[in-house]
């Protein structure tokens, strides 16, 4: 995928006056911090203008290609949510509400709740080239979500790469929070990682016990069936811009962000049968899948002999939703 044109020439006014020699410099120390350890949060981390600069460059077109997918997958389980807000916490330079504003056009305000300032300084300049106006006109709120009692509800919530900065006692107390301050819809994005699932996993637990409904990526509310070192996640390609290429040292043009996520509702989802949890393995005469449903998980062979089943099965990407209710031969027609 690629950005969309206004959020890349809100990038191109922000960082193409930059050195790219320093913003490749601060790049490199940054991926080198946070493979040391989020620490107590994202100050640490962002130590000066020149990190902030690094972070937009690299990090928010994977954030955003990631929350974007995230966010489309709540779409479909959720034709009639038509949010008119939305809050970001943890919201960086407004990389999910650019995502959100992609994903629904009903959105008529956005608030985000950040604690950096240069973060939010930035973000204001790449709202300056937003289409949406909610974009421009959001509330910045100045704030550390450690040392917030309360949310302000609005209609879609959303945390992206947040929990993961916090310790558990402090990751519970939020997500309770986020659900408090949710009127319909809350989505959550952490790293597509073991720890990033675990993460998640205790933050649907956490939130079914609230009594929510859960949108995506789940295909049922009963217990996760994931165990032992296996993790749900899911991938996003994303499309590299020269400078992303130059500041990363990178040669591909694209890059693609691994990502775990779930999304609760206050409505009933439409139900779906399953989800492709793997990429599906195409293979001489037969496609394998692997699937997580309401009877858990499990590995789906689809051979040629079963016709519109297979060119189906064929054209099934990760993250997809199962299109027909249970295992057996199609109409060969």
């Amino acid at each position: 995928m690629q950005l969309p044109p206004d959020l890349k020439a809100g990038l191109d006014d922000v960082l193409g006056a930059l050195s790219a020699g320093r913003l490749k410099a601060s790049a490199l120390d940054l991926s080198r911090r946070y493979r040391a350890g989020p620490g107590q949060g994202r100050l640490p981390l962002l130590q000066s203008t020149q990190d902030v600069s690094a972070y937009l460059a690299v990090r928010l077109p994977a954030t955003y290609a990631a929350v974007h997918q995230a966010l489309r997958q709540a779409f479909a389980a959720l034709p009639d949510c038509l949010p008119a807000s939305q809050l970001d916490v943890g919201a960086g330079p407004g990389t999910a509400a650019w995502a959100a504003a992609a994903t629904w056009s009903s959105i008529e305000a956005c608030t985000f709740v950040e604690r950096d300032a240069e973060m939010i300084r930035l973000g204001q300049r790449l709202a300056e080239h937003a289409a949406a106006d909610p974009l421009r006109t959001a509330n910045w709120l100045a704030a550390d979500l450690a040392h917030m009692r309360e949310l302000p509800s609005h209609d879609l919530v959303t945390a992206a790469y947040v929990v993961g900065e916090l310790s558990e006692v402090a990751q519970d107390r939020l997500v309770g929070q986020l659900w408090q301050a949710t009127e319909d819809l809350l989505v959550l994005v952490e790293p597509g990682t073991p720890a990033g699932f675990a993460r998640i996993r205790r933050a649907r637990s956490q939130l079914l016990a609230s009594g929510a409904h859960l949108a995506a990526p789940c295909p049922h509310e009963l217990a996760c069936p994931m165990a032992g070192g296996d993790w749900c996640h899911f991938a996003q390609r994303v499309e590299r811009s020269a400078l992303h290429r130059r500041t990363k040292g990178a040669e591909l043009g694209h890059e693609d962000e691994k990502f775990s996520f779930i999304a609760a509702s206050r409505q009933a989802a439409l139900p779906i049968t399953g989800r492709i949890i793997r990429h599906p393995q195409a293979r001489s005469g037969h496609v394998r899948l692997e699937i997580c449903g309401p009877e858990g998980l499990r590995n789906e062979v689809v051979a040629r002999s079963e016709g519109a089943r297979y060119r189906a099965a064929k054209g099934l990407t990760w993250g997809a939703q199962l299109p027909w209710l249970s295992p057996g031969p199609d109409d060969p027609s």
